[in-house]
């Protein structure tokens, strides 16, 4: 049974792990298996942040003990933009439409709203058909491009710039 819980400190070497593994399952994220190229102290002052913050939140899901899947929602420091937050998402290619992401979004959309967040975004690959389908049914919005956010083996890659409206959702 997948179980979604809040990240602890406790939490940092096993995330980073689990960082090396998706980073080398998907071209998806910024990162590929070298991971997030951080020391367990350096993540352990991360989290430590999440559990303070009012507005950021970070959840995980694990099956069995094992990390499965994470989502995180990063606000603003500055007051003119604390009212919107970015989101990070990532869940093992074994766990790929399986519901986890939804469930994990849906518990972050929850926690953001009951939080005062007023906008998420997301940056998500243009040709992830799957993970666009995801973000829409929870009633994000397409509202732009970056071309050539990314690049792999020397490839450019575009990214779709999706909106989530807390107050209209």
């Amino acid at each position: 049974m997948i179980e979604v819980r809040k990240v602890t400190v406790k939490d940092a070497k096993n995330l980073l792990e689990f960082c090396n593994q998706v980073g080398s399952e998907t071209d998806n994220l910024s990162y590929g298996s070298e991971g997030m190229g951080l020391s367990v102290a350096e993540e352990e002052k991360i989290l430590a942040k999440f559990q303070n913050a009012k507005t950021s939140h970070f959840l995980l899901a694990e099956e069995n003990g094992q990390i499965v899947g994470t989502c995180n929602c990063r606000s603003f420091r500055k007051k003119r933009l604390s009212h919107r937050a970015e989101i990070g998402i990532a869940v093992k290619k074994a766990y790929w439409n399986k519901g986890i992401g939804r469930k994990l979004l849906t518990r972050l959309i929850n926690l953001s709203r009951q939080s005062g967040l007023k906008i998420l975004s997301l940056e998500v690959r243009t040709d992830n058909k799957g993970a666009i389908h995801l973000y829409e049914s929870l009633g994000f919005r397409r509202i732009g491009t970056f071309e050539g956010f990314m690049e792999i083996d020397g490839k450019s890659i575009d990214f779709d710039i999706m909106e989530l409206f807390l107050e209209k959702s």
